[in-house]
């Protein structure tokens, strides 16, 4: 059985890293999962809430599960931006490995208090699942001043930088 938390920290002890990648249906999948196979690599396939709605919730974990246990692959699943309770649960409930939980749209009070409650059910559910905060956009930067990630590093400016992404909280 594999263990998306060893695979990580294996991961990070070798130096290398573990893809992520969003799908948005079943051909994709079929292609980042072949793809990581050729390449001999674990892989992480994301679905964000709008993925999630299209494909069904318990389809893709059933259609990714049923690609790890056939093919003793280590392949995993996302629920990638994940903007309420409900969904982290129904998505943890099905069986994905990880949940990205953001409330970054909320004052940083709210988003840390609501996620560490989330991170209490989440975890009642599944102890072994990993649960990814979202604090704040990392394109936040981006909206007050028209600056790309690329273009604030140029400039040796954080894409997280409190004194533009702070506004209005």
């Amino acid at each position: 059985m594999f263990v998306l938390r060893d695979i990580l920290q294996q991961a990070q002890n070798d130096g290398r890293a573990v893809g992520h990648f969003n799908i948005a249906d079943f051909v994709m999948l079929k292609a980042v999962f072949a793809a990581a196979q050729d390449l001999k690599v674990p892989v992480i396939v994301g679905a964000s809430e709008g993925e999630r709605k299209f494909l069904g919730v318990r389809q893709i974990a059933a259609l990714v599960r049923g690609l790890r246990e056939e093919f003793d692959f280590p392949i995993f699943l996302n629920a990638d931006h994940t903007h309420s309770l409900a969904g982290a649960v129904e998505a943890t409930k099905a069986g994905f490995g990880s949940v990205v939980f953001d409330l970054s749209a909320l004052p940083s009070d709210q988003n840390i208090r609501q996620t560490k409650e989330a991170i209490e059910v989440l975890k009642g559910i599944n102890p072994v699942l990993l649960i990814e905060g979202q604090h704040r956009s990392a394109s936040c930067l981006e909206a007050w001043t028209g600056e790309g990630p690329s273009r604030a590093a140029q400039r040796g400016r954080s894409v997280q930088d409190p004194a533009i992404c702070g506004r209005g909280n």
